[in-house]
């Protein structure tokens, strides 16, 4: 099962946790609403893989079983499994404080239960994380990097904590906790010489600690290697085009063979090939390549572990543009009234990942698919539309509000995914409000999907 949560104003992640080998097959279906005018002439279909889409894979580390046995000093000052270690452990740990953050936001109020254990995870990393000091200068850099992004993490969360509403009413010994770590790991800056790295304009700060980031999560994120299926289908498709066309030139040359000097009607009609060739070829390329390439996938990813470039899974992805009538059966048959338009564009990303059984012999790997509603946003029009209302009922006229009505956009997330070993898929849906400015509202909605007894027998 995938957990959703928010990543800034435009993007919508959803991750879970891969622990066996297999066939992993993933469908998304986002349904544009009536009022947009999504198609491929606004937005195409490689634009919106490239710059919406964000599918990615990291490494989680040892699983829990093996874990023990690679705790030993010996094995984790080696390179690149220092690296590979401890970058694990901050994405463990960022994936925990995500999970409360998200807990947080939607209560809308600060509760003892997710700051505790956030204060409790914050502690425990932060012994884990220093309880030994690596001697080699790469391993340093690297140490060095990790201790000021999780000092400041760690402060960015609590202080986020102690300004929603009701944290002043939690008990008092938790407040006392969270302010002596807090001074704690102010001390602990100073002493390692880190107050420069907090230092500027908070756009400066928070830039450079994007940064240590990036290269924290280097080790422990797979590497894509992108392949664009369909070139060599597109060469035949041109290479057949050009003789089709060249063969009536020929036809026509040979016909008029006999005409001893060059007539009007043969020069023109010469142009009117060359310009119909120039003016079709491009479109009737494009055309023939989709019809034949037609159910076939458009990309292939080859996964790479990090440093060493070993392949551990490869991927085939696809993504187009259909109308309700030619979405699968299950789908268009367990659409709610969210779907019943036939006229509206559903962009329809599937992936089918094989996963080797030496990816996990050593790591557990937890997927992320990313949903970036930056260019949906830029479609929706600023408000224009004003509502005006009188402030006081007793004195209508004293007083008159204008209120901007903000244009939104409600879009419908399906997801439909089939582990390894299951001949039936399971699904979620949630609905996705977009504005202008970015995400306004996401929130889980009920589905009714078929079960696995019920595919089977279907």
């Amino acid at each position: 099962m995938y957990s959703l949560k928010r990543k800034g104003d435009y993007r919508l992640q959803l991750s879970r946790t891969l622990k066996k080998p297999g066939r992993y097959k993933v469908e998304l279906y986002l349904f544009t609403p009536h009022e947009t005018s999504f198609s491929s002439w606004t937005l195409s279909e490689a634009q919106f893989y490239f710059g919406s889409v964000i599918h990615r894979y990291g490494l989680l580390g040892q699983p829990s079983a093996n874990r023990a046995g690679k705790d030993s000093e010996g094995y984790s000052l080696l390179s690149p499994h220092y690296e590979i270690m401890y970058g694990s452990w901050l994405f463990q740990y960022k994936a925990s404080m995500d999970r409360l953050r998200q807990q947080l936001q939607a209560a809308g109020t600060a509760s003892a239960e997710p700051v505790s254990r956030a204060l409790r995870l914050s502690e425990t990393f932060a012994q884990r994380l220093r309880r030994s000091t690596p001697e080699q200068n790469r391993q340093q850099r690297y140490f060095r990097q990790m201790d000021i992004y999780f000092s400041w993490y760690a402060e960015q969360f609590l202080l986020e904590c102690m300004t929603l509403p009701e944290f002043d009413e939690l008990d008092a010994e938790l407040k006392s906790s969270v302010e002596a770590f807090l001074r704690k790991e102010y001390l602990l800056r100073k002493e390692r010489e880190y107050t420069d790295e907090f230092r500027g304009s908070p756009t400066r700060v928070w830039n450079r600690m994007s940064l240590y980031k990036r290269l924290l999560e280097y080790p422990v994120l797979l590497r894509l290697n992108i392949t664009e299926l369909g070139a060599g289908t597109r060469k035949l498709v041109k290479a057949v085009s050009t003789t089709v066309i060249m063969s009536l030139f020929t036809y026509l040359l040979f016909n008029a063979r006999g005409v001893s000097q060059l007539s009007v009607a043969l020069l023109l009609g010469i142009a009117l090939i060359y310009a119909i060739r120039d003016l079709l070829r491009d479109d009737m390329i494009s055309m023939m390549t989709r019809w034949l390439r037609k159910g076939r996938p458009r990309w292939r990813i080859r996964l790479l572990m990090p440093y060493t470039r070993q392949q551990l899974a490869q991927q085939l992805t696809w993504l187009t543009y259909r109308r309700l009538g030619e979405l699968p059966r299950e789908v268009a048959e367990h659409s709610g009234k969210w779907a019943i338009s036939e006229e509206r564009q559903v962009v329809c990303y599937r992936s089918l990942l094989t996963l080797d059984k030496a990816a996990l012999a050593q790591n557990e790997i937890q997927e992320r698919l990313s949903l970036d509603c930056e260019l949906l946003c830029e479609m929706i029009q600023a408000p224009r539309n004003q509502l005006f209302v009188v402030a006081d009922e007793q004195d209508p006229f004293a007083d008159i509000q204008a209120h901007v009505i903000e244009k939104q956009h409600d879009y419908n997330l399906l997801l439909v995914y089939t582990d390894p070993g299951e001949t039936h898929s399971s699904a979620q849906r949630w609905r996705i409000r977009l504005g202008a400015n970015g995400i306004v509202q996401c929130e889980s909605k009920k589905l009714t999907w078929p079960a696995a007894d019920a595919q089977e027998r279907s």
